[in-house]
C-alpha cells in the first residue's frame, strides 16, 4: 500500500503538472473552455498512465509487464479515467476552479483506483 501511494503521488504529480501545462497552453490558444479542459486532463492522463504502469509493475508490485496485467491496468485506468473526467465535470459545474477540479478528481479517483488494480497484480505468493 505505501509503495502504491508512493506511485500514486508522483503519478498524481505527473498528469497534473501535464494537466496545468497544457491549460495554461490552451487558454492562450483556444476558445472552447470545457473541449480544451477536458483535452488537457486527457493529455494529461495519457502521460501518467504510461509512467504509472511501469512503475505499478517494477516498483508497486514487484511484477513484470505482462498481458494479464496491462489487460487489468488498462481497464483499470480506462475505468479511472471515467470517473476522474467525471469529477472533474461535477466539480467544475459545482463553480470550483479548472486547477483545483482538476487536483480533486486525480486524487479521488486515484482511492478507487487502487481497489480496482489490486485483483490484477497480485502473485500467487500474495495469496
Amino acid at each position: 500500500m505505501v509503495r502504491f501511494v508512493c506511485v500514486g503521488a508522483f503519478g498524481t504529480l505527473l498528469q497534473y503538472g501535464v494537466y496545468y501545462l497544457f491549460l495554461e497552453l490552451f487558454h492562450r490558444t483556444l476558445s472552447d473552455s470545457q473541449t480544451m479542459t477536458s483535452l488537457a486532463f486527457s493529455l494529461g492522463f495519457v502521460v501518467e498512465m504510461v509512467v504509472n504502469y511501469f512503475l505499478t509493475n517494477y516498483f508497486t508490485f514487484h511484477t513484470r509487464p505482462n498481458w494479464k496485467n496491462v489487460g487489468g491496468f488498462v481497464f483499470g485506468r480506462a475505468l479511472n479515467y471515467v470517473v476522474q473526467l467525471a469529477f472533474l465535470n461535477v466539480f467544475i459545474w459545482l463553480a470550483l476552479s479548472e486547477e483545483i477540479s482538476g487536483i480533486l478528481a486525480i486524487i479521488l479517483a486515484g482511492i478507487i483506483n487502487y481497489f480496482v488494480l489490486v485483483p490484477f497484480f497480485r502473485t500467487k505468493d500474495d495469496a
